[in-house]
């Protein structure tokens, strides 16, 4: 049974140095594209490798992965945030487009928190 009633500690600056990986590799894609939907393959691969990883450990429940990957996605999205806010005239597009990558990115999120969810144990 292992650990049933142990309570691990997140160890939180793993996660943030891979939210900063991810946000390096979006400011290269964005020097190089001004596409704002190509340049969320940085994230979103970011987010595949560790969903990859949670579930072949199978230590990480919903919560916790759902944690994990919308702090790792919001790293990474600091520089589209950041691009898109340089320019302050059309506020309301702004918001709009801002609410559109944080819609997008909670819905990866919730999805590869299904995927990385460890299975039900039945004692």
């Amino acid at each position: 049974m292992g650990d049933l009633f142990l309570k691990q500690r997140e160890k939180w600056w793993v996660w943030i140095v891979w939210g900063v990986i991810g946000l390096l590799s979006s400011k290269l894609l964005l020097s190089l594209l001004d596409n704002t939907w190509l340049v969320l393959l940085a994230p979103i691969t970011i987010l595949i490798i560790l969903t990859a990883w949670m579930n072949f450990n199978r230590r990480f429940d919903f919560i916790r992965a759902l944690k994990i990957l919308m702090l790792v996605g919001t790293i990474s999205l600091i520089p589209l945030f950041e691009q898109r806010w340089n320019s302050w005239d059309q506020m309301i597009h702004i918001a709009v487009e801002s609410g559109t990558l944080l819609i997008s990115l909670l819905t990866i999120s919730i999805l590869f928190a299904l995927l990385a969810k460890r299975p039900k144990q039945y004692y």
